[in-house]
């Protein structure tokens, strides 16, 4: 097996770890020019590249779109980068190697435990059932853990849930702390308290060492992002909008 990956940020250097001696060529788009031959040898392809918003709050796509013009069309591509729902299956159109998405779940932040694509205790595989079947042979080679299969909607939509459920969270938790601060009370004595309740899981309700609000790479055009497809599905995400305006409030201080 022998494995190209597009991308080096973050995810596509976690891929590059847990695939090891089985990476055959990588690229990104600050190395200049694209390894054409390196990459064609290999025998499918990963896409790690941003997603990063537009000023309308929707994914930009282009990175990916401009990594798979560059492949041929029959070479398989297994995307690792958050994209909205639809967008796997829609570029498996006009191609004939399988398209298939797999989220990667690793904590952007030094705080979290999955760190490595390895240490991640689940994959989702997301796309059509000939093409998780493709592609799962190869990566369970190098993933530990349990692979679960499903059409690729849902993987991108199980994606962005993750996310943004944790969005809501630190929101809810800046939300209370205001709260608290405003009748005297420090928050930290207030978590010590609330989290006696064992069905709250402590991730993410803690400000101890944290600006207000969120910020980072992913959650806030992640946030954006599914706004911006609810609405082109027709539908008005008006809880995530006020988690938005909400998080930018904290954030604006």
């Amino acid at each position: 097996m022998r494995v190209a990956i597009i991308g080096m940020g973050v995810v596509g250097r976690g891929q590059a770890e847990m695939f090891g001696p089985h990476v055959g060529a990588t690229y990104d788009i600050t190395d200049g020019k694209f390894p054409g031959d390196a990459i064609d040898s290999c025998d499918f392809a990963i896409i790690a590249t941003g997603t990063p918003a537009l000023p309308d709050g929707q994914a930009d796509l282009s990175q990916i779109d401009d990594a798979m013009s560059y492949l041929d069309p029959g070479m398989p591509v297994l995307i690792r980068s958050t994209v909205p729902p639809g967008a796997t299956d829609l570029r498996q159109v006009g191609r004939t190697g399988f398209v298939a998405y797999a989220p990667e779940f690793l904590y952007e932040g030094k705080s979290g435990p999955w760190h490595r694509s390895a240490d991640v205790p689940f994959m989702l595989l997301g796309g059509r059932p000939e093409a998780r079947a493709w592609f799962r042979p190869h990566l369970r080679d190098v993933f530990p853990g349990p692979i679960r299969g499903c059409p690729a909607v849902v993987a991108e939509l199980a994606k962005y849930t993750a996310n943004l459920h944790w969005a809501t969270q630190v929101t809810f938790v800046n939300e209370m702390a205001s709260i608290c601060d405003r009748y005297g009370v420090g928050w930290e004595d207030v978590r010590a308290a609330w989290l006696q309740d064992r069905r709250v899981h402590p991730d993410h309700t803690g400000m101890a060492g944290f600006g207000p609000g969120f910020g980072g790479r992913c959650w806030p055009k992640d946030l954006a992002a599914m706004i911006a497809a609810a609405a082109a599905a027709g539908y008005k995400a008006e809880f995530l909008a006020a988690v938005q305006a909400a998080n930018g409030r904290f954030r604006d201080g």
